[in-house]
């Protein structure tokens, strides 16, 4: 997988932004990484400290586990999509209606990033089957129009990073008020 060196050729900020946390750095390390960094993130802290987000509207650790879990699972479907049916739709979601619909503020944090971790271990095993020419099929993502497989992992690497260090914060603050 090539590293992202430059984003000049992005004009959708989300997209900007969530490249820039990748960028110049292996996005396929930092996607299969992710669950052991929330792992050792998450240790120690108690079902409160999971469940306080830094401030009012915000999410907490639980909510953001969750929201990672339902986006690898979503990601599953579009990796496959991709690579058996090139060229398939991609539908979006609304991450808000998800949380709450899905009830995020009550989720089970440990359970959430154990499915996470199952899930992805399983995206990671058909990604490195996969041949140069298949990390270039593509699915038409119905906001962002084509994304490869490649892009697709480029994305949840940016996004991990983005809530790797929510999570960070958050943990830093929740121990802060502990003590």
């Amino acid at each position: 997988m090539k590293k992202n060196t430059s984003l000049n050729s992005f004009k959708d900020p989300y997209i900007k932004r969530i490249l820039s946390n990748i960028l110049n750095k292996d996005a396929f390390n930092i996607y299969c990484q992710t669950p052991s960094r929330l792992k050792h993130l998450i240790k120690g802290l108690n079902r409160c400290q999971l469940h306080t987000p830094l401030a009012r509207g915000k999410w907490s650790i639980a909510q953001i586990v969750a929201h990672l879990c339902d986006s690898e699972l979503v990601m599953g479907f579009r990796y496959r999509m991709a690579i058996a049916q090139a060229g398939s739709p991609l539908q979006a979601f609304d991450e808000e209606k998800w949380a709450k619909s899905l009830r995020y503020d009550s989720a089970d944090c440990k359970k959430r990033l154990e499915l996470l971790t199952r899930t992805r271990q399983g995206n990671v095993t058909l990604l490195r089957s996969l041949s140069k020419k298949e990390w270039t099929n593509f699915g038409m993502h119905e906001e962002r129009g084509k994304e490869t497989v490649e892009r697709m992992v480029q994305m949840m690497a940016g996004h991990d990073v983005n809530h790797v260090k929510q999570v960070d914060a958050i943990r830093r603050s929740v121990a802060v008020k502990r003590r």
